[in-house]
């Protein structure tokens, strides 16, 4: 049901937690300097329990020209402080129209809220919304179409700004509007000081900025630069706001055809500063922002946790838990990376923040093998001992249940690892685009002769006593497979990689005598197993997730992405589809 329908629902709010009885709130001073060298203020507002870098921040935009972030009627602070209250982290920036607006061109803004969006990023907020208020909403407009910054989920608008040319032009009518232009233009050829041009109640501009402001060209229609937005929109305004006439959020909403949704609220009697109903926006963004999938996110803690394997290598891995502390009758999640990569990385790290959020503990943790240099020279054989290590810690901490997750082929080292020691400890498995049989995918890739004369090469060095030295280095193309319309995939071209791997290690995980044959490890137990995939996946084409359940000995499940838009490998826009379907099958299967 759209957010604008939802309004009108008696109740719609008891689920959002009342701005009022929030905690406080710690307002920071700091300074953003930009890409192009300008040094700008900004208020860094946040819940006195600290920030929560693992849920959304929120920067937000004044109004003006001439705007301040400070101003108690102003969004950008009284917005702030009641969401901050609530639970998020905002940036309330004082961009450069506020004391230059006079001189300057009106996207040089978009500099100015970029280096809000990097000072967001470089404290770890990898979800941002912008909010705008006034002429702040054409503003953050501006900034996505030009930008279109994948890190910005959402935008909001406070009291719309009107279409700023064509408004002007209506005001003072075609001879004032053209004589203006013709003015400015002339003044701009001319070079040499530019005489002001004067607007009236103090909006004076050189001819220059006038006309990017102003002029026939510019940019600064709200309507046009609306429909160029493809995120999430919530429009906020009072129906008596001089600027915002009757039907203009409709008319906004109507141009916004690329975007997702547009949500629309007016509020009766009200006019421009929402003067009386402040603490109704507070809540009414609130809303919004829980039903997009945006609410503020429990806080979680995070430590670094050692064991010591067999031989007395130490390996580290990352414990996640709720911040109120870890319930020991839940299972405990315990996450392999992939391929090459490490803990702190890809879903090791997302998937575990949001099982943390929901109140389960998480450990993603390495082995002998973790990393780049550990896949040149580790072994398949070489992993269970180190996994087993890590049950060890997580069950003298109390957990009688482990769910193990892995990642690619962390997927087939958690599935190798029980073919080999029947643990009974792991309850049940979950598979993030688990791998192919890795011989059959190096023949696939490379062709027989070349294959061939890999595996040769390797038997030979190992033969010789050079196993953990003599690298094999062959060209080793991505593979593909037949289409099966069961599972449509939408792949780019397939590309080109490469072996890099000394020979034992090679021979261990793709050798024609390898035990990395998944489909083979997986029928070798019997604990529940989900699986999923995604329609952009190039590593799991064409229902490799319905072999590999089908392979399984226990019960089975597959969750697919499909369409064109499906899940690429990384889960990359899945990241909270994932969690949710990981945790309601281990709810489900459980019994949690």
């Amino acid at each position: 049901m759209p957010f604008r329908h939802l309004l009108l629902l008696v109740g719609m709010f008891a689920l959002v937690p009342p701005v009022q009885a929030a905690d406080g709130v710690i307002e920071d001073v700091v300074s953003i300097t930009t890409a192009d060298g300008v040094v700008l203020p900004a208020l860094l507002v946040y819940p006195d329990a600290g920030m929560n870098t693992n849920g959304p921040a929120i920067l937000h935009l004044h109004g003006g020209p001439g705007g301040s972030p400070i101003r108690i009627n102003s969004a950008a602070r009284y917005a702030a402080t009641g969401l901050a209250r609530a639970g998020y982290t905002n940036l309330s920036i004082e961009t450069r129209h506020a004391t230059r607006y006079t001189f300057t061109r009106f996207d040089e803004v978009i500099e100015d809220i970029r280096g809000g969006v990097d000072m967001l990023a470089a404290r770890g907020f990898s979800e941002i919304i912008l909010a705008g208020a006034g002429l702040g909403s054409l503003r953050v407009a501006r900034y996505m179409v030009e930008t279109d910054d994948a890190r910005v989920k959402a935008v909001i608008h406070y009291s719309p700004t009107q279409n700023m040319a064509d408004n002007w032009r209506q005001r003072v009518g075609e001879d004032v509007y053209w004589a203006t232009v013709d003015q400015a233009s002339r003044a701009v050829e001319d070079g040499g000081r530019q005489p002001f041009i004067d607007l009236g109640d103090g909006l004076i501009f050189i001819p220059t900025s006038f006309l990017d402001w102003f002029g026939p060209q510019a940019k600064t229609s709200l309507s046009a630069n609306i429909a160029g937005i493809d995120r999430p929109m919530l429009m906020l305004a009072g129906d008596a706001d001089p600027l915002v006439p009757k039907g203009r959020l409709e008319e906004l909403q109507a141009v916004a055809f690329i975007s997702p949704r547009v949500d629309i609220k007016y509020y009766p009697g009200v006019g421009r500063i929402f003067e009386g109903v402040r603490a109704d926006v507070v809540t009414d963004t609130l809303a919004w922002l829980t039903d997009i999938g945006m609410p503020p996110r429990p806080a979680i803690r995070t430590e670094v946790v050692d064991v010591v394997a067999p031989g007395g290598r130490t390996l580290s891995g990352i414990l996640y838990s709720p911040a109120a502390g870890e319930d020991k009758a839940k299972p405990v999640f315990m996450l392999m990376h992939g391929w090459t990569s490490d803990v702190m990385r890809s879903s090791t790290h997302w998937l575990a923040v949001r099982l943390a959020q929901a109140g389960f503990t998480a450990v993603a943790f390495q082995h002998r093998a973790s990393g780049y240099r550990g896949i040149v020279t580790g072994k398949l054989e070489d992993i269970p001992p180190d996994m087993d290590v890590w049950v060890d810690f997580v069950t003298a901490r109390g957990y009688s249940a482990v769910v193990g997750a892995g990642h690619g082929v962390g997927g087939l080292w958690w599935t190798y690892y029980l073919s080999e020691t029947k643990d009974s400890r792991i309850k049940a498995m979950v598979y993030l685009s688990p791998t192919r049989d890795m011989p059959l995918h190096a023949r696939t890739g490379m062709g027989e002769d070349l294959y061939a004369r890999a595996v040769l090469e390797a038997q030979e060095a190992v033969r010789d006593g050079e196993g953990a030295t003599y690298l094999i280095d062959y060209p080793m193309p991505q593979a593909g497979y037949p289409d099966d319309a069961r599972q449509p995939m939408f792949l780019p071209p397939p590309g080109s990689g490469f072996t890099y791997y000394y020979a034992d290690s090679f021979l261990s995980y793709w050798g024609p005598n390898s035990k990395a044959v998944h489909s083979a490890r997986i029928a070798e137990t019997d604990i529940p197993v989900l699986a999923l995939g995604g329609s952009r996946d190039p590593f799991a084409q064409s229902a490799y997730l319905i072999t590999f359940t089908e392979a399984a000995m226990g019960p089975a499940k597959y969750i697919f992405y499909g369409g064109p838009d499906g899940a690429p490998y990384s889960f990359e826009g899945y990241e909270g589809r994932v969690a949710d379907d990981v945790l309601a099958w281990t709810k489900q299967t459980l019994r949690q």
